[in-house]
């Protein structure tokens, strides 16, 4: 679906090192301007998927994911409304939800995780570094971070009539998978790729994940 341009330019750049496409055309808004403009009542008609299919696909996954181990406290970060996290826990699994944009008059969960997760997350953000160091923080030694984000080490021709780099649905950070890899390696850890949508960020592998 592409929507009536409304007049005002967004300009995209690329990293020429590790070929990150990014936006600095929100890098001074704030988080009610990104809730006012962006994630309000009319976001669901750019993405639809987000309201239930996609919580229930990533609830399947993580359960599939952590199926030796349900015991382990669990941070959906960027969470939206918590729908994934409600389904998570309708399976007994310790699940917690924060949203640094749905939630951010809400204190920051407290403690550590085993696991976080951050579906449709890091492009979203205008702050790679800061949103990466945020989300890491809350695992605690030897926990792992899934997200999923789509990667384009290779910009398709005509890039800005991709559906994927769109600021009305607030993509305005694309990774490729080396960007993610600089990104993470900031602090200590390494991805591993299951595809160009999904990854995991990790220091050494869980004995419950091995």
């Amino acid at each position: 679906m592409y929507l009536p341009l409304t007049g005002v330019p967004v300009h995209y750049y690329q990293c020429s090192r590790c070929g990150l496409v990014f936006t600095i055309a929100f890098d001074h808004w704030s988080t009610s301007d990104f809730r006012e403009h962006i994630y309000n009542e009319r976001y669901v008609t750019v993405d639809p998927d987000y309201v239930e299919a996609r919580p229930a696909a990533n609830a399947d996954m993580i359960a599939d994911f952590i199926k030796k181990s349900q015991s382990l406290a669990c941070l959906d970060y960027g969470g939206g409304n918590g729908t994934l996290t409600t389904l998570l826990r309708h399976r007994g699994i310790d699940a917690h939800s924060w949203d640094p944009v749905a939630n951010h008059e809400d204190a920051c969960p407290t403690g550590s995780f085993d696991f976080v997760s951050a579906f449709e997350v890091l492009e979203h953000t205008p702050e790679p570094l800061a949103t990466v160091e945020q989300a890491l923080g809350f695992l605690r030694e030897g926990g792992v971070m899934l997200f999923s984000t789509n990667v384009f080490d290779h910009v398709p021709t005509r890039s800005m009539d991709h559906w994927y780099i769109a600021p009305r649905n607030g993509h305005i950070t694309i990774h490729t998978k080396p960007s993610l890899q600089a990104l993470f390696a900031r602090f200590g850890y390494r991805v591993h790729h299951f595809n160009d949508n999904f990854h995991l960020a990790l220091k050494s592998v869980p004995a419950w994940l091995s």
